[in-house]
């Protein structure tokens, strides 16, 4: 069994602006119920085996959850070492999205380059492998051992890669790009995938569209969000969440927003289609520098405590930034067991009934594009749920 499922969207634009777009999930949230009565170590190897979307992230989330809750601190190696992997894994996704997706809306698509493909995939598995040989550090409670040398070559692998394929460039050189100017002149080189479809939406007229405000989500109260996660109308708050009454945004964009390229690409309207493909460019080539960074602490020594809850013994509840958004993992423990858990994914948050991928898919079905269903897929794609989805205009 996976916990998958499907995001259905459906478009009227000839209906007011407050009814035209209407978005369903089929996504199994109530997957862990079936987690009660476990211990620690059987729901982290569930988690490990459940989902195949973002691995790593939720096994991280879900070891952290499960230590809090037991006062387990581990080393501060082991977190790093959870971070590189997390970092790593998100860094794929984004490759993956841009070589496979991204190409799909290209004027001449065609199939996605494969030795890329197959490059993208092993540069996560080798950086795993040298890191945290058998996934250690993602278990309950977990360490490791790693090969500082072999880390070394997967980060340069991997920054060689993202230059190759996607970017057309040092990335020393694209990082210096913080202008809708520069943007534009990169794209114009038209020599990846990411420089074609950039090329291609500017040449359109369509790095507006579906402009909106975005509002991030905050950093949660950690006894607040808890209390929401376990109270009577928890599935209800895991299916369409909201925080202070709104819907909210976790994505490469809402964490992208102080980015002087992303404020560049902002509108009167907010930020549209482009701004949002070129938060996950602005995040990949943040990847090596982030990597290298984590991996020079991984063998400090740790002498800090984490954060813990005073009010509520027994819980645990971990955040973790995920190639999607924030990924919150919340447990309660009874008697050494799992009495109740709760899993709440970036998709609910962006893909809320009237949150970011709605109010931009109005924007798009009430505008003057004549090809509303390519703009809103490509639009979507670049929200990007964790699973599978289809756009229909009516």
């Amino acid at each position: 069994m996976t916990a998958e499922g499907r995001i259905e969207i459906d478009l009227y634009p000839r209906a007011p602006h407050g009814h035209c777009v209407r978005i369903e999930s089929s996504r199994p949230l109530s997957i862990t119920r079936q987690f009660t009565g476990h211990s620690p170590s059987e729901i982290a190897q569930t988690v490990s085996l459940l989902f195949a979307t973002c691995k790593a992230a939720q096994s991280v989330a879900a070891a952290a959850a499960l230590e809090e809750a037991h006062g387990i601190i581990v080393p501060e190696s082991t977190r790093r070492a959870r971070e590189m992997r997390v970092i790593a894994e998100s860094a794929r996704e984004h490759t993956l999205r841009i070589l496979m997706d991204w190409s799909q809306f290209l004027y001449k698509p065609g199939l996605p380059p494969a030795a890329e493909l197959r490059a993208a995939m092993q540069a996560e598995r080798d950086l795993a492998r040298h890191l945290d040989e058998g996934s250690a550090a993602l278990r309950f409670g977990g360490t490791f051992v790693y090969e500082r040398d072999g880390v070394e070559k997967d980060i340069a692998a991997n920054e060689a890669l993202l230059e190759r394929a996607i970017f057309g460039e040092p990335l020393r050189i694209w990082r210096a790009r913080g202008t809708k100017a520069d943007l534009i002149n990169w794209a114009e080189q038209r020599h990846t995938i990411a420089q074609l479809l950039f090329d291609q939406i500017a040449t359109e007229g369509f790095l507006d569209a579906g402009a909106a405000p975005v509002s991030p989500l905050p950093s949660f109260d950690r006894d607040r969000i808890a209390q929401r996660l376990f109270d009577d109308s928890q599935a209800h708050f895991v299916a369409a969440p909201d925080w202070e009454g709104a819907p909210r945004e976790t994505s490469p964009l809402a964490r992208s927003l102080d980015h002087p390229l992303i404020r560049a690409l902002e509108t009167d309207d907010g930020f549209g289609l482009g701004a949002r493909l070129a938060a996950c460019l602005v995040e990949l080539a943040s990847v090596p520098r982030r990597l290298r960074d984590a991996a020079a602490t991984l063998d400090t020594p740790d002498h800090a405590q984490p954060e813990r809850s005073e009010t509520a013994p027994g819980i645990g509840l971990s955040q973790i930034e995920a190639a999607r958004g924030r990924l919150v993992h919340a447990v309660e423990m009874s008697g050494g067991k799992v009495s109740r858990y709760r899993i709440l994914a970036p998709t609910e948050w962006n893909f809320h009934p009237e949150g970011a991928a709605a109010r931009g898919l109005a924007r798009i079905a009430h505008g003057d594009s004549h090809d509303v269903a390519r703009i809103a897929r490509l639009f979507v794609t670049a929200v990007d749920p964790c699973v599978g989805y289809e756009v229909r205009v009516h």
